[in-house]
């Protein structure tokens, strides 16, 4: 084999192998990374971030828990949508006892021919200090739990 050929040749295989191992990087950085580190749950972030798992997993008794009493107590439960939602932190403004926290919610309706049909949306999540622990007042409509105008029968 000639050096010119035998250089193109090495060249080629250098290329394939980068590329490959971009490739390998990539799938294991996609695989191996988790779901939101938890964040305090002493903080509205925390207390948000527990209550919107609760309702995205289909658990309306811990979300309830998470619920100021006045509206916990009288909850009429909303029945739990089928939407994937995706949420992600923007602000949190807090005051000695209020505290609001705002979010994008991104709601995933199924796929579509370009890749999966999305909305989004910025919402917030009003919470009060009660008995020293952050609970949630109002929720966006895509989290609700409750009828914030039933009440229990």
């Amino acid at each position: 084999m000639t050096d010119p050929n035998r250089r193109s040749r090495i060249t080629l295989i250098a290329l394939i192998a980068g590329v490959v191992l971009v490739v390998v990087i990539a799938l294991i950085a996609v695989f191996t990374r988790g779901g939101a580190a938890p964040l305090d749950e002493g903080t509205p972030e925390g207390v948000v971030q527990r209550y919107s798992q609760a309702v995205v997993e289909g658990d309306p008794a811990t979300a309830i828990a998470y619920l100021v009493p006045e509206l916990a107590d009288s909850c009429e439960r909303v029945p739990a949508g089928t939407d994937d939602l995706r949420l992600t932190l923007l602000e949190t403004t807090e005051r000695e006892d209020t505290a609001r926290v705002r979010v994008l919610v991104v709601t995933v309706y199924g796929t579509g021919p370009l890749g999966s049909d999305e909305y989004e949306s910025e919402e917030a999540f009003d919470l009060a200090k009660v008995d020293g622990e952050w609970l949630i007042e109002t929720a966006p409509w895509q989290l609700t739990v409750c009828d914030p105008s039933g009440s229990r029968k």
